[in-house]
């Protein structure tokens, strides 16, 4: 849904700047998709529901603690037919990084799909309440701790 965002320069606002996690190779993973297609309604961070399509889940070993993750497709104007993201919160949520994080799952050539954690990246509305963001499915809260991708903001940074 098209949205304009008005934002004023007098404003008060936080000063913050993203942090990331060193980068960790064990963090990446190169999976199949288990196909489960089914359409749904996700949470978001504003009053209403967003639409999604689930494409199936990925299965990965986190310090060989098993993890399972559905992967999304956001039916809304402008995603790709092809989009797939996994929206997650892990055990570093809220305390080490903010409390849910998106990565985006690219192709690789085998068939399989590279879900690589260092490269979650915290949605807008860890900068600013104006945006409305999908909220990670029950299914995605996972216990272990994805100490890579972006962190919780650094405030007082310029």
């Amino acid at each position: 849904m098209p949205a304009v965002v008005v934002l004023d320069a007098e404003a008060p606002r936080a000063d913050v700047a993203p942090d990331w996690f060193p980068y960790d190779p064990s963090f990446r993973f190169v999976v199949p998709l288990e196909r489960d297609a089914a359409d749904l309604k996700i949470g978001s961070t504003r009053e209403r529901d967003r639409t999604a399509t689930r494409a199936g889940w990925f299965r990965f070993d986190v310090a060989g603690v098993p993890g399972r993750v559905m992967a999304l497709r956001m039916n809304e104007p402008g995603v790709a037919a092809d989009a797939l993201d996994v929206y997650f919160t892990d055990a570093t949520s809220g305390r080490e990084s903010y409390r849910m994080r998106y990565v985006e799952v690219s192709p690789a050539a085998d068939g399989r799909y590279v879900l690589d954690f260092n490269r979650a990246y915290n949605p807008a509305c860890a900068y600013s309440p104006h945006y409305n963001c999908p909220i990670p499915p029950p299914e995605n809260h996972l216990t272990v701790a994805i100490r890579a991708g972006e962190r919780m903001p650094r405030s007082g940074a310029h």
